[in-house]
């Protein structure tokens, strides 16, 4: 298990930290005595879990949220980007990006700028969340803003991939940028239950599925707990670092140092993406 030692005294922000994976990561550094804050949209949910933990409204599809959100926030040592949506019909963020893109990805970027400074004062700490779906992205250095906001021909599981892979891409460039004064590093669950599993079936209109998937949840699926382990372990690593279980195809297994995908490793594809993400936001990156 990770030593979350150093994190005692200390306020880490988790996104979505009101179930799965962020859930248990924020249970973990709560019982290390850190400062834990849940940024999540459903205030009720949060509230009913958070046992000791700050509760802040924080909706990562809208803009103007996400804005409130940092405005508001006076200190900050770590943050973690966990939140995060996977599958389901094409819906819109409230300024009317796709919402997985939207969400996974853009809502995150422009809450790390909004609180970049405090992170940087503190020396502190950016988790980004990834996934191993990052490996089937298909973002390239001739991306534009369709790419991000409104892809083509829209197909929920090629979307998240790529949105997975941003994830990773960003998380590439902004420590190339910044690692020396602000550490970034990205980290994937393996395959975790968490609601996100149900939440898309039920959206693509497959909830019949759910009972079957419960059935062979122990199989197929590590727990929840066991998912959280890379974001605990990204906490203390190396700036530039990426975290993941590496058996069965990275699916499951202990936290491990892990080579960061092709997908997500070149600085051309990386470079572009933060320009097109700055062009969306309309507002500059932390540099």
């Amino acid at each position: 298990m990770t030593d979350l030692s150093a994190w005692r005294g200390k306020s880490v922000i988790i996104t979505g930290g009101n179930s799965g994976i962020g859930l248990e990561a924020a249970r973990a550094l709560r019982a290390a005595g850190a400062d834990v804050v849940l940024a999540c949209r459903d205030l009720a949910r949060a509230s009913a879990v958070a046992d000791g933990m700050t509760v802040r409204q924080l909706d990562l599809a809208d803009l103007d949220s996400v804005a409130a959100f940092a405005s508001a926030t006076t200190s900050v040592d770590a943050l973690i980007c966990n939140a995060g949506i996977m599958g389901g019909p094409l819906l819109g963020t409230v300024q009317g990006h796709e919402r997985q893109m939207g969400t996974n990805h853009l809502g995150h970027a422009a809450l790390i700028s909004g609180l970049f400074p405090l992170l940087e004062a503190a020396r502190g700490r950016i988790v980004i969340i990834s996934s191993i779906a990052a490996r089937g992205g298909k973002l390239n250095a001739r991306i534009g803003v369709d790419d991000l906001v409104s892809p083509p021909g829209y197909l929920s599981g090629p979307v998240y991939a790529n949105s997975k892979q941003a994830n990773l891409l960003f998380a590439q460039e902004l420590h190339r940028r910044v690692g020396s004064r602000v550490a970034v590093v990205a980290a994937h669950p393996g395959v975790s239950w968490t609601n996100l599993f149900a939440r898309q079936l039920r959206d693509e209109g497959k909830a019949w599925l759910v009972p079957a998937l419960q059935l062979v949840r122990p199989i197929v699926f590590q727990t929840a707990k066991a998912g959280a382990q890379p974001t605990l372990r990204a906490l203390n690593e190396a700036s530039g670092s990426f975290v993941g279980p590496k058996r069965l195809n990275q699916y499951r297994g202990p936290a491990e140092l892990l080579e960061v995908y092709t997908t997500g490793s070149d600085p051309a594809v990386a470079a572009r993406l933060w320009e097109v993400t700055e062009e969306v936001l309309g507002a500059p990156l932390p540099a």
